[in-house]
């Protein structure tokens, strides 16, 4: 692995606290979503249609109505399937779960250099 930082001190606080995220019982249960997810071909091709018909989507500047149609039906065939919502719930917690994690150290970082500018 590569190092993340020239402390070894600070790189392995870093590396713990990738640890305890692992830990988490809300990302644990999101990586066993992802696995069912992955291992349910139905739900992968759907979801596989629904990033090329977006990237469609982007290139017509948003505009074919056709497109969008397709996705708004496919994304709702998706909608549908309760292992698919339970997933992308799960995915929400975890996102926000890093956005605070990163969003605190922020804080802790201004905090550290404003100090030292004092």
């Amino acid at each position: 692995m590569e190092k993340l930082v020239s402390n070894e001190e600070i790189e392995k606080k870093a590396l713990e606290l990738v640890d305890v995220i692992k830990e988490d019982k809300k990302y644990k249960e999101y990586i066993n979503l992802r696995k069912k997810i992955s291992a349910n071909k139905d739900i992968m091709s759907k979801m596989e249609e629904v990033k090329r018909l977006q990237k469609e989507y982007v290139k017509s500047a948003y505009l074919d109505k056709e497109i969008e149609e397709k996705l708004n039906s496919l994304n709702q065939e998706l909608n549908s399937i309760s292992l698919y919502k339970d997933y992308l719930s799960k995915e929400k917690e975890v996102n926000n779960i890093l956005i605070n994690i990163n969003e605190g150290l922020n804080v802790m970082f201004d905090s550290i250099l404003n100090q030292n500018s004092k």
